[in-house]
């Protein structure tokens, strides 16, 4: 079994105990460029899906991705008859 690890006081506050109990720190996923390169240009403004596939040809994934993140990207806006589909970020974590 660890042995707990000790800090002395500082400023006569009781010592910081660190043990087997203690929590391991969280990590935040990295995005990768495709997603980052995306962020970016959603932040501009609309997007539409032909622009979105010239960054990553499966854009789908990388919106997924970033939605993972906590970023609100909607889909604005749909022409089935051309296939064109508008995407928007409308608030970041």
């Amino acid at each position: 079994m660890a042995r707990a690890l000790r800090q002395p006081a500082l400023f006569g506050h009781p010592p910081i105990v660190a043990g087997p109990t203690a929590a391991p720190p969280v990590e935040r996923r990295r995005l990768s460029g495709q997603c980052l390169a995306m962020l970016r240009r959603l932040r501009q403004g609309r997007v539409t899906n032909t622009e979105l596939a010239t960054m990553s040809l499966k854009y789908t994934g990388r919106i997924s991705d970033l939605r993972k993140a906590g970023h609100d990207i909607r889909c604005v806006e749909r022409d089935r008859a051309s296939g064109v589909s508008w995407y928007e970020l409308y608030e970041t974590p």
